[in-house]
């Protein structure tokens, strides 16, 4: 693996002249436009502070809220990219095209409007967007993970399962550059959504085909060659039950892909780093630290 460690611009300098906000020991830049200036959707970028070497492990965080709702600054993603961007790791959390359409007070869905497999191309372009600026964010093309809960959970796997499916590949921008992914962090998703609540087709009518389901679902794109997973789930989950994410590990662990898998007792569907009953957040970190690499502070 190289890494290059040339930047174009010094980091105090690119942070002055481009809009880049300081915080508590990180800095951020909110709605790039990494999708081009005609699409709404933007992408904020948080990086860490200069105690930490450039260049620095990058994640890309995809929000989650059912295809159709969430939004790249949700208070969960914002805990999400402060607590890694704390620990030297930069974090991209983007907005990406969602299905039109709404629930009704019976909890029924009703979807008007698809954005598959543009959802997809998005999270795509993401990826390849910050491996191709790589030098202007003072991150490392060759370490990149990828995260997300729920439906960003979802596109996160189809993020990383695809990352040699030339059909796939071929949508977005930036084609040109990698796909890969060097681990994924899945915070209660569904590797096989066909037919499933879990599914970006869920509430549209005419019901998608089964191969259109089949090309939404992570399964599809499974083989022996998946990054490695951190894997976290909630035993009282009644929006995608546990045992949809016992069904990933059993998968995993058939192919040989390395995991980390820990059940969050009585966890809802939705949680952050610090649930109730667990601190998800040393874990999480060694995680990163063992695939991804742990940043190096600057010596004093």
């Amino acid at each position: 693996m190289t890494t290059s460690k040339r930047l174009l611009f010094p980091l105090a300098a690119l942070f002055l002249i481009s809009g880049w906000v300081h915080a508590a020991g990180f800095q951020v830049k909110k709605n790039i436009p990494y999708l081009g200036s005609e699409r709404k959707e933007r992408m904020d970028a948080y990086l860490p502070a200069d105690i930490f070497q450039r260049p620095v492990p990058a994640i890309l965080l995809i929000h989650g809220g059912g295809w159709r709702r969430g939004d790249k600054a949700d208070g969960r993603e914002r805990s999400f990219a402060q607590f890694l961007t704390n620990h030297g790791y930069a974090v991209f959390s983007i907005n990406y095209l969602l299905n039109e359409g709404s629930r009704d007070k019976s909890g029924n869905v009703e979807v008007k409007k698809l954005a598959w497999p543009q959802n997809l191309y998005d999270c795509k372009s993401a990826l390849r967007y910050i491996r191709k600026e790589a030098d202007h964010f003072g991150v490392d093309p060759e370490r990149i993970a990828v995260m997300g809960g729920s439906a960003g959970a979802i596109l996160s796997t189809l993020v990383a399962a695809t990352a040699n499916a030339d059909s796939i590949n071929q949508g977005g921008l930036y084609t040109g550059q990698s796909n890969a992914v060097s681990c994924v962090v899945y915070f209660y998703g569904d590797y096989d959504t066909r037919g499933r609540n879990s599914s970006p087709f869920y509430g549209y009518s005419p019901k998608a085909s089964k191969t259109d389901e089949a090309e939404a679902s992570p399964i599809t794109y499974f083989d022996d060659n998946l990054p490695p997973f951190f894997i976290t789930h909630g035993t009282k989950d009644s929006r995608l039950p546990v045992e949809r994410s016992r069904k990933l590990v059993k998968e995993l662990k058939q192919r040989g892909i390395d995991y980390v898998y820990i059940e969050v007792k009585g966890g809802e569907h939705s949680y952050d780093l610090n649930p109730p009953s667990q601190d998800l957040r040393p874990e999480l970190l060694a995680f990163l630290q063992k695939y991804l690499g742990e940043p190096v502070k600057s010596k004093e």
